[in-house]
């Protein structure tokens, strides 16, 4: 799919981890937080992948609002994890940072065993694979490199036809307005998330975006009209080890109805699928998904 005939294009790499538990586990509802930990511990000895990765931040000046170049999907809530359990996520790659997925894949690899929770119960990893594809990335000590391809989310640039749809918030979704929580989400404010999303990370790791059709966008989305609205403020926190303190994660989870002319919005929806909304998405907050008719 060329450039011009495309509303943007972005590539990612989805890669799946799956982590058998060895012990009883106790776990977080969310995740996010701590499997980000794991991985960046493992890829500390791996310094330019680390570096690029995980200091991000710091590369490009310390600023408030850079977008980081992968985010975790963490496993749906589960309590408490028997031996022998699978404990699976994904840490998707965004553009220029897919050529590090050798470089996770043999860390983990390398790590094998990692203690997880307040309790540093033991998991070991099983298998790494595609996150789509289900092809095979490591297994049994071995590392294939034909399960690293990539996908564009420009497959999902045309237009679907679509007069209702429903949104649901998977994960806490967290869009700041004035410094404040957003807990009424309508659905200018979703497709403008997810357009400056895309805006950022193609700017930064490569692709493309039309930003002409983003800002129609943004702007024909005022005439859609909310259904009904079903959100409720999920409360969360997670301390910041780097911070040494508590840090709100609250979030808004539920669904969302909506109906209109809604063909000119299936693209950017459909990839907010993929990249998530709001803050956060780094540690998996965001996740929607989308059903229309």
């Amino acid at each position: 799919m060329s450039r011009q005939s495309s509303l943007f294009s972005l590539k990612y790499l989805p890669i799946g981890i799956r982590l058998e538990c060895k012990e009883a586990a106790r776990l977080p509802a969310f995740l996010g937080s701590t499997l980000h930990g794991v991985t960046g511990w493992a890829l500390l000895k791996h310094s330019q992948a680390y570096a690029y990765l995980f200091e991000n931040k710091r590369l490009g000046g310390n600023g408030q609002d850079i977008v980081n170049p992968y985010m975790i999907e963490p496993p749906r809530p589960k309590a408490l994890y028997q031996p022998g359990e699978l404990l699976c996520f994904k840490f998707v790659l965004f553009g220029d940072a897919i050529r590090y997925a050798e470089d996770i894949a043999h860390a983990l690899a390398q790590e094998k065993q990692f203690g997880i929770g307040a309790e540093r119960k033991l998991f070991e990893l099983k298998d790494i694979g595609h996150g789509e594809q289900y092809g095979p990335i490591w297994q049994e000590g071995s590392f294939h490199r034909n399960g690293t391809a990539s996908e564009d989310i420009a497959v999902h640039s045309m237009q679907d036809h679509a007069s209702w749809c429903s949104v649901h918030l998977v994960t806490p979704v967290r869009i700041r307005r004035g410094g404040e929580l957003v807990q009424k989400i309508d659905f200018p404010t979703i497709v403008r998330s997810i357009t400056r999303r895309i805006h950022l990370l193609t700017e930064r790791y490569g692709g493309y975006a039309d930003v002409d059709a983003a800002a129609r966008a943004c702007e024909l989305a005022g005439h859609v009209r909310t259904i009904s609205s079903a959100l409720h403020l999920d409360q969360m926190h997670r301390y910041s080890n780097r911070k040494k303190e508590s840090l709100d994660w609250s979030g808004m989870l539920g669904a969302l109805t909506f109906e209109g002319e809604l063909s000119v919005f299936t693209p950017w929806l459909n990839a907010a699928r993929i990249l998530h909304i709001g803050r956060n998405s780094t540690f998996g907050c965001g996740q929607v998904d989308v059903v229309y008719r």
